[in-house]
């Protein structure tokens, strides 16, 4: 018996013996290219004999005679045969981007990661995939996971040393360190605040060092060709607007952003200095200085009583002082001081139209709680005048804002947004610093059925001390143009929308009426680049039976 139980584990050590020969011929038949011949021995080899690589090797080659399903099969057999194996979710994901299908092969390198987390080639090859389509957040978490990628040199447009010293105090992940998604993107925030920058991006490169890479960050400048400077002249010809940019002054890293509005009854000249202050982390300090010569018609929008008074002249120069500094990407702080000596004239003192001047001191905090399918952000202004301090008018208050977007479909960029805002003030308010609701040319309060002006003059949009204000959309994209920075433009993504606002309007001073429960609704196109979007659009006001045709600029939030 013991003999006869010794003879057959010697038959059983010889036979496996003799199916490692055989796939070990096989994998180097492949290795020639004799592929033919390696099924051929796999295939026997299967029948009597099947182990993870008999599967293995026969997928590979089949999938290098292009015999993709049977490559398929072999494969997807082998991952249920062998179920702790990842190395078959790998190659079908190999074999699923060499016939352009990205998506499954996320799936499969996904499954290989569920399987042994700390898999590199599945790793890499999942953040490869997702860096090549722009997907920085997925490539680094995927990195992430298996503690990678470790960043030996920080490169600035493939180059050792930093073409300017503000990508230098902007970056926020020091070198022999692993990266994270968060420190990348707090990077890419404080450039893009900076306003010199185009568009900004992240590249890794392996070094010849395991696990080892290079972070190399991309930038593409703004640029002061004349082109440029020719289209910021024309491009706002149809709301009556030039502007005049001129980015990163001899390289300093300040940039001057101005504008005229020649309208009539609005004209309006701005000017903005955004300087880098050269601390790590950056601190950006904004001085401008905005004049105003406008006349405002109140008669839709006062109590009955002082119609007869409703329109006046308004004219003021302000001088603006505000600093921002963005400690994390979650994270917005800015403070500043805007003081405003007014020329008004009319008939409504409780509106201050007349020649009292004003001083407002703000604060702001944004915080972004979700980043990740869906995304929010928190922000808080508060606001005050002081008398004792500095102008003639005492009054304060303070707007939230709650920011949401749920991605509905990634593969055709389709996103609900919803975005519920209120705003509250108490004390004697200029009539310039009252809540209006409405389309501007950079509006703060968008209820998209309505304008801010009719006919060249302010008052037409709903207007009050306190507001609650609520706009959903509905987005998706149609396609993406490239322009290759001319204009200083890198891309434009074209989207369509169709969105539905709500909104009430109140006045604790019984100046004006008591607002109505506004409901509004359209449709219209986006224009987006990396950091602002033109917004062409049409709404309706559910309540008056009015529509409105606008275009409008504002700046991006995702």
């Amino acid at each position: 018996m013991r003999t006869n139980a010794i003879s057959a584990v010697l038959v059983l050590f010889l036979a496996a013996n003799s199916g490692l020969a055989q796939v070990e011929e096989a994998r180097q038949a492949i290795e020639r290219g004799e592929n033919v011949r390696a099924v051929n021995i796999l295939s026997a080899e299967l029948a009597e004999r099947p182990t993870a690589d008999t599967y293995l090797y026969l997928g590979i080659a089949y999938r290098n005679m292009k015999e993709y399903l049977k490559a398929e099969d072999a494969f997807t057999e082998g991952s249920r045969r062998f179920p702790d194996n990842p190395r078959f979710h790998y190659e079908l994901a190999n074999l699923f981007i060499e016939n352009n299908d990205v998506e499954s092969a996320r799936s499969e390198l996904r499954r290989a990661l569920l399987v042994d987390p700390g898999n590199s080639e599945a790793s890499d090859l999942l953040a490869t995939i997702d860096m090549s389509e722009g997907e920085v957040q997925s490539a680094l978490r995927a990195w992430n996971k298996s503690g990678r990628p470790i960043v030996d040199d920080i490169l600035h447009n493939y180059y050792l040393t930093f073409g300017s010293w503000v990508v230098r105090k902007a970056v926020a992940f020091p070198p022999s360190g692993v990266l994270h998604y968060d420190e990348w993107k707090t990077t890419e925030s404080r450039l893009f605040e900076t306003g010199n920058f185009t568009n900004v991006g992240l590249e890794i490169e392996p070094t010849g060092v395991p696990d080892h890479y290079n972070a190399i960050i991309r930038t593409t400048t703004k640029t002061n060709t004349l082109s440029s400077l020719a289209f910021g002249l024309f491009k706002g010809l149809p709301v009556a607007t030039s502007y005049l940019d001129l980015w990163n002054i001899g390289n300093s890293g300040i940039t001057f952003n101005g504008n005229f509005r020649w309208d009539t009854d609005r004209r309006r000249a701005e000017g903005r200095l955004k300087i880098p202050i050269p601390l790590p982390g950056l601190l950006h300090l904004e001085l401008g200085n905005t004049w105003r010569s406008e006349r405002w018609d109140l008669s839709p929008n006062i109590r009955p009583q002082a119609r007869d008074r409703a329109r006046f002249n308004y004219r003021a120069n302000s001088m603006r002082l505000y600093l921002k500094h963005i400690p994390h990407y979650r994270v917005e702080i800015g403070a500043g001081l805007e003081y405003r000596n007014r020329a008004a004239s009319g008939d409504l003192p409780e509106l201050f139209t007349d020649s009292r001047n004003t001083a407002k001191f703000t604060a702001d905090t944004s915080l972004r709680l979700a980043d990740g399918r869906y995304q929010n952000r928190l922000r808080f202004e508060g606001f005050a005048a002081r008398r004792s301090i500095l102008g003639n008018t005492n009054f304060s208050g303070g707007v939230a804002e709650l920011n949401n977007r749920f991605m509905l479909s990634k593969d055709s960029r389709t996103y609900f947004d919803w975005t519920l805002k209120g705003g509250t003030s108490r004390g004697g308010l200029p009539v310039e610093d009252y809540f209006v609701l409405g389309l501007d040319s950079n509006p703060r309060n968008p209820l998209r059925g309505h304008s801010a002006a009719e006919h060249g003059r302010y008052g037409r949009g709903p207007m009050g001390t306190d507001f609650v204000l609520l706009n959903f959309d509905v987005n998706r994209r149609l396609a993406t143009l490239p322009f290759f920075n001319t204009f200083n433009i890198p891309f434009l993504t074209v989207k369509w929308e169709v969105f539905f606002d709500g909104a009430k309007t109140f006045d604790r001073n019984r100046i004006f009426q008591q607002g109505k429960l506004w409901l509004d609704t359209g449709a219209g196109l986006r224009f987006e680049t990396p950091t602002h979007s033109f917004n062409l659009v049409y709404g309706r006001s559910l309540r008056d039976g009015t529509g409105v045709l606008f275009g409008y600029v504002e700046r991006r939030l995702w």
